[in-house]
């Protein structure tokens, strides 16, 4: 479970980043439907260019603006819950569903 006040990222996906938690559910809805839950979670790992492919056809799909984040942006988590996390990513609050392969990490500061 993510820690609300605590600093992450993924190393490995691009995330898909909700305007609202409502969109990530809806996502989620549409994504097991279809029998391809990742897709709702992660832009493809080959690059922006197919990031931004996959936030197109989210917002698309769910007529809201969707983006995505690369491997280790930093996210702030601001409320989280068992499957979605509010977060603060650059100076865009924004909803991410948060799956337990995703194995988003904790940024510890080593100065410390």
């Amino acid at each position: 479970m993510l820690k609300v006040g605590k600093l992450y990222s993924c190393s490995e996906y691009n995330l898909l980043l909700y305007p609202d938690k409502a969109a990530g559910r809806q996502a989620c809805r549409h994504a097991d439907a279809v029998a391809f839950s990742r897709s709702s979670a992660v832009a493809r790992t080959t690059g922006s260019i197919t990031a931004a492919v996959d936030a197109g056809y989210w917002s698309t799909k769910l007529d809201k603006s969707v983006s995505y984040c690369n491997p280790l942006t930093p996210l702030l988590v601001l409320n989280a819950d068992n499957r979605y996390a509010e977060v603060l990513v650059g100076d865009k609050i924004v909803w991410i569903i948060n799956e337990d392969w995703l194995e988003l990490k904790e940024i510890v500061d080593e100065a410390v």
